[in-house]
């Protein structure tokens, strides 16, 4: 019977099995996400499967990395379009930034009613998770209201 100090391999991992650990390195890994639309409308994403949540497929995930960005500090806007770009009158882009502005006030308003209501829900049973969960989600939403309002020009 051989010893175990004749076999040269037998404390080393096979070449096939160095050779898998390597492949399975190199893949890319892929998370599954799952969307699920609450009874009040909130959507959650998760890497977790949910009851009556729904699989989304992402297709691959890259793997490689974007293109670093000149080193001359100048922004995307300073660096010249190209002679066919379409390109908008000065006129035409305030209309419609006002359009756009007029859409965010509009959501604001809305918003602010909601954050309201939901502030007075919050105060009649201020024990209530849920009525606090309620009130901070509003909260999040005027920011990021209030947040794309000031990049309109």
């Amino acid at each position: 019977m051989p010893s175990s100090s004749s076999t040269p391999f037998a404390s080393r991992p096979s070449a096939l099995s160095l050779a898998l650990l390597l492949l399975g390195l190199a893949m890319p890994a892929g998370a599954e996400i799952y969307k699920s639309v609450d009874k009040d409308g909130r959507v959650t994403y998760s890497n977790i499967p949910i009851r009556g949540g729904k699989r989304l497929d992402l297709g691959p995930v890259p793997t490689t990395l974007p293109a670093p960005r000149g080193g001359s500090g100048k922004s995307a806007a300073a660096t010249p379009s190209p002679a066919n770009f379409p390109r908008v009158d000065d006129a035409t882009q305030k209309s419609r930034d006002q359009g756009r502005r007029s859409i965010l006030q509009a959501e604001m308003n809305q918003e602010q009613n909601l954050l309201n209501e939901a502030r007075k829900q919050l105060a009649a049973a201020p024990q209530n998770a849920k009525a606090q969960d309620n009130v901070t989600y509003h909260e999040k939403n005027m920011e990021a209201l209030q947040k794309e309002m000031s990049r309109i020009k």
